[in-house]
């Protein structure tokens, strides 16, 4: 499984390319590698501040992994 990263960090965009059978794993992987909580904090800081266009995708992003 392979995902695009900005500074070593998936970003929203890759986070909605992956299909939806793979989230699981992406989320177990960032728990093991103790990122998730980063990872969901960056995205919580995209909707509550970014350009609408990256609140949208931060909230997409979101409602992917199942988090909203």
């Amino acid at each position: 499984m392979r995902h695009a990263v900005i500074s070593e960090k998936p970003c929203a965009e890759s986070i909605l390319a992956m299909a939806q059978n793979e989230v699981g794993a992406f989320v177990e992987r960032c728990v093991r590698e103790r990122s998730l909580s980063r990872l969901v904090s960056d995205l919580n800081d995209a909707l509550m501040s970014g350009t609408p266009n990256e609140q949208e995708k931060a909230r997409k992003a979101l409602q992917h992994m199942g988090f909203i």
